[in-house]
C-alpha cells in the first residue's frame, strides 16, 4: 500500500496498481538516445509487484494505527509478497518472473541493512537463496547461461548481449519503479535516477523534480511524448488512527474509490 497524505486525508494506492503504472511508463519509454524495451520487459515491469495483493487485498496498519505505508513493511510481509511476485510473474512469462525475482533480491539486500535481528536476517538470507534457485531454473528454461558469475542475478556489463539486455531491462524496471513511487507518494524520495539508455550503454543519470503533487519532471527526458498523463485508482480516507486491523479494513472497504491523474513531463 502507498499512503499519500493530502491535507487531512489519505489517498491509498495498491502496490500492484503502482507497478501497472510502471508498466504503462515502460510502454512509452524510448526516443532519442533511449532504446525502447521489448514486450517481455514491459510485462515484467508491469508485474514486478503482482504478489502484493496478498497484503493489499487485506491491508494492515503500522504501530501508530495508520495504514501501512510502502516503506514500513515488516520483513515477513516483504518476503511473502516478493516471493509471490516472482512466482506469479513467472507463471505468466518466464522472463517477467526473472525480472521480478531479481527485483526482489535487490530489495531484500537493501532491507537487510536496516533489519538486524537474527530472525530477520535468517529469513532474508533464505529468501535470497530460494530466488537464486528460481533464477537458475528460469535461466535454463530460457536457454540462458548458468555458468557465469552473477551479482544479485545480474552479470557484469559486457559479458554477452543477452546479459546486457537483462541488465538494461532490470535497471529500467528499477528506474520506472522509482518514477512511479515519486508520482504516487506524498514525500520526496529521489532527486535523480540512474539507468542505461540502451543495452550495453554507459549508465546515465536523470534529474527528477516534483513541480506539483502527482507530477514528475525528468531531464534528460526518456520518453517520446511530453507530457504523459495517466489515471490511477485509489481509495480516499480521512486521516486518523485505528485501534486494530479489523476496524481499518472495514473502513478501507467502505472508503470511496477515486481516480487520480498523474503527469510526467520534460524538465
Amino acid at each position: 500500500m502507498i499512503r499519500h497524505t493530502r491535507g487531512q486525508e489519505w489517498l491509498l494506492f495498491t502496490r500492484h496498481d503502482h507497478a501497472l503504472l510502471s508498466g504503462r511508463l515502460a510502454e512509452e519509454f524510448g526516443g532519442g538516445d533511449f532504446a525502447k524495451p521489448s514486450p517481455q520487459a514491459i510485462q515484467g515491469i508491469a508485474l514486478h509487484d503482482c504478489g502484493w495483493p496478498l497484503h493489499d487485498d487485506r491491508p494492515t496498519i503500522n504501530a501508530k494505527g495508520e495504514p501501512l505505508h510502502v516503506f514500513e513493511s515488516p520483513v515477513w510481509i516483504g518476503i511473502q509478497v516478493w516471493s509471490a511476485s516472482a512466482r506469479r510473474a513467472a507463471n505468466k512469462d518466464l522472463y517477467a518472473g526473472l525480472l521480478a525475482s531479481i527485483h526482489g533480491i535487490h530489495l531484500a539486500t537493501f532491507v537487510a541493512q536496516f533489519h538486524k535481528t537474527q530472525r530477520d536476517l535468517f529469513e532474508l538470507n533464505r529468501f535470497q537463496h530460494d530466488q537464486v534457485d528460481l533464477q537458475e531454473q528460469i535461466r535454463r528454461s530460457l536457454g540462458m547461461r548458468t555458468d557465469i558469475p552473477v551479482n544479485h542475478g545480474l552479470a557484469k556489463a559486457g559479458v554477452s548481449p543477452q546479459e546486457d539486455q537483462l541488465r538494461f531491462d532490470y535497471h529500467l524496471l528499477r528506474a520506472l519503479d522509482q518514477v512511479s513511487l515519486s508520482l504516487l507518494c506524498s514525500e520526496t524520495l529521489f532527486e535523480s535516477i540512474e539507468l542505461e539508455p540502451r543495452p550495453g550503454g554507459d549508465p546515465t543519470r536523470l534529474r527528477l523534480q516534483r513541480p506539483a503533487a502527482f507530477s514528475v519532471a525528468l531531464n534528460p527526458y526518456p520518453f517520446a511524448t511530453s507530457p504523459l498523463h495517466f489515471s490511477i485508482p485509489c481509495k480516499r480516507m480521512a486521516a486518523g488512527t485505528f485501534s486494530d486491523t479489523g476496524t481499518f479494513r472495514d473502513a478501507f472497504t467502505d472508503a470511496p474509490a477515486e481516480e487520480v491523474e498523474v503527469t510526467v513531463l520534460a524538465g
